[in-house]
């Protein structure tokens, strides 16, 4: 995993922070917190890097924790739909559902590469 540095500015009171990252190889992604060194505002940071060059990365900045949003939801649904499974076990031989297995998005770098990353998503158990 690269060590890559990220230097951001607090969108609070503008201090700039320099950070240095483990960052994995897409399509893995990796969700840090990051804490303001002057005000304390914490800003939620998902980012992965290039698997050609290994030197550039993509990030994304929210004050959600975006993977716990993206994993709350798929999990409600798949819920709903084992609960509508289930009430209907008496009245249908086969129920089946696609639900899919990762939330993915398609990233270019500059050297030229196209990938993806991607978080796991719940899945609907038999």
């Amino acid at each position: 995993m690269p060590k890559l540095p990220l230097r951001y500015y607090c969108y609070v009171c503008g201090q700039s922070n320099d950070l240095e990252l483990d960052v994995p190889l897409a399509p893995k992604m990796n969700r840090d917190e990051i804490k303001c060194e002057n005000c304390g505002d914490v800003t939620h940071l998902l980012h992965t890097s290039c698997p050609k060059c290994k030197s550039a990365f993509r990030y994304f900045l929210s004050d959600l924790n975006f993977p716990d949003e993206i994993r709350a939801l798929s999990e409600a649904y798949v819920k709903l739909i084992a609960g509508v499974r289930d009430s209907l076990k008496d009245h249908v031989k086969e129920f089946n559902v696609p639900v899919p297995k990762r939330w993915s998005v398609n990233l270019s770098c500059d050297c030229g590469e196209e990938y993806s990353a991607e978080i796991s998503l719940p899945q609907l158990q038999d």
